[in-house]
């Protein structure tokens, strides 16, 4: 079986002195807009933990990222609207794990 797609999923902890309202308004408007921009992306979205789960989950949230090739997703982010994403992380995030996946769709 061959993989649907290359995802990159990162999960993600806000800046300890925003309040989650803050985290997610930057997240889904000024870094959204940014993402939006990659080239090459099948796909983009935003997920986020509601506040009573993050202390079990340990993040806020997690981002999905879908391109049809590793080669895809590293030129992307190599490229000068992915610096400009990347470069705007710490304006919102304590830290980020980036997971790259291979995605099987099932349905």
């Amino acid at each position: 079986m061959k993989p649907t797609s290359v995802k990159r999923i990162g999960l993600v902890k806000r800046r300890k002195d925003m309040t989650y309202e803050q985290f997610t308004q930057h997240w889904l408007t000024v870094h959204a807009e940014l993402c939006k921009k990659l080239p090459n992306m099948r796909r983009y979205s935003v997920n986020l933990v509601s506040p009573e789960q993050i202390e079990s989950f340990g993040y806020e949230g997690f981002s999905e990222l879908w391109f049809d090739s590793a080669d895809a997703l590293k030129a992307s982010l190599e490229s000068p609207e992915g610096k400009t994403l990347l470069a705007d992380l710490p304006n919102f995030v304590d830290s980020i794990h980036p997971l790259v996946v291979n995605e099987y769709a099932m349905l």
